[in-house]
């Protein structure tokens, strides 16, 4: 089991990458008129697997991505279509309704915990768990009110919601699975964890960019100006690092304690936007209370002894099953694993280049 220390940090590392993050996004809409939020899902997913490759090459590159294998791509995609299926639910209903029902993620996080990884959930657990679900609420509602007017009306509000729910229980699915098939292997060494990322980003890489060729074309094209790029670059930095930074997490701490651990970033926010002069309600002190004191309560009251049943779900390779493996190898075959690994290596790369030209291609007009 994890330190508190660790845990702390994890925790507070989540939250400043998903706060800086959400605001850098919004000063890139608001200040240099970037608006492109498939696209810059897609350059998050690239930039993730362009620095993990070198993280991860090593003799061992190619034997690791065979184990992950389909597994890992499999879980690449349907993390990013959560993300797209929540992209298109903000345009079909009012962002209210959609960020209040996203709160949903926790209950389908927790019941998919209590099926799959065996989760027990203490009665105090439950009630601090709702704590910060009714916080998190009060604070989305908040925010929206400042929306007016027909700008905020979604045009096929109950589809938009249902892609909401959709988009709640594909994250739950994904952060679930992650854990019950990854947790092991990828929590022997870093190279394991970033060895995931390379073979999650290159699913994401190539649909994607099929994808985007497919897309109306202002969904394509880099900023013009230092702006844009200025404030891209930030962006990219954060969200790269939260990707990461809830990975390690979902290796640290429970699915469910991960993804309330996202919800500190509500009170970071509040702290910003105190700091920039912002207009604050009092309904949205009064959310960020109860979710900073629901997230701690959860954490506070959970079981001292990490749950068994992760270790029982699924057979997996660890980095040091490898190494022991390579180490009775012949010398021909090592040579030839690491042919292999650098050859899967500069594939990898190869397709983060072709994806990032994609991405490139400016938008007609």
């Amino acid at each position: 089991m994890a330190s508190r220390c660790s845990v702390a940090a994890t925790a507070l590392v989540i939250a400043l990458c998903w706060t800086s993050g959400v605001f850098t996004t919004k000063l890139l809409q608001q200040n240099c008129g970037y608006k492109k939020p498939y696209l810059l899902t897609y350059l998050h997913e690239l930039g993730v697997t362009a620095i993990s490759v070198p993280i991860a090459c090593s003799r061992q590159f190619w034997p690791r991505c065979k184990t992950m294998g389909l597994r890992a791509m499999a879980l690449g995609l349907l993390a990013f279509g959560a993300n797209i299926s929540f992209m298109v639910a903000l345009v079909l209903t009012t962002a209210s309704s959609a960020m209040t029902l996203e709160q949903l993620t926790p209950v389908f996080i927790a019941g998919l915990s209590f099926a799959f990884l065996k989760e027990r959930y203490q009665a105090c657990q439950i009630f601090w768990l709702v704590v910060a679900i009714v916080g998190s609420v009060l604070t989305a509602r908040s925010d929206m009110k400042a929306c007016h007017g027909g700008a905020c009306d979604g045009s096929m509000p109950l589809l938009g919601d249902f892609l909401v729910v959709i988009t709640c229980l594909t994250a739950a699915l994904y952060m679930v699975c992650f854990k019950m098939i990854f947790a092991k292997q990828c929590g022997t060494s870093f190279q394991m964890l970033f060895t995931y990322f390379v073979m999650k980003g290159m699913s994401v890489a190539v649909v994607g960019g099929i994808a985007l060729l497919f897309l109306p074309d202002w969904n394509r094209g880099l900023p013009s100006d230092s702006c844009g790029w200025t404030y891209l670059g930030i962006n990219m930095i954060a969200n790269m690092s939260f990707n990461v930074s809830l990975a390690w997490g979902l290796l640290v701490v429970s699915p469910l304690a991960c993804r309330l651990f996202v919800l500190l970033g509500l009170p970071a926010s509040l702290l910003l936007d105190s700091l920039l002069g912002t207009s604050i309600a009092v309904q949205r002190i009064l959310g960020v209370a109860l979710v900073s004191c629901g997230v701690a309560g959860f954490e506070i009251f959970g079981p001292k002894e990490e749950s068994e049943g992760i270790s029982e779900t699924t057979e997996i390779t660890t980095d040091e099953e490898l190494s022991t493996l390579s180490q009775v190898s012949t010398g021909s075959s090592q040579k030839q694993t690491r042919g292999s690994s650098l050859l899967f290596s500069l594939l990898a790369l190869g397709i983060c280049a072709a994806g990032f030209a994609v991405s490139g291609i400016p938008a007609a007009g």
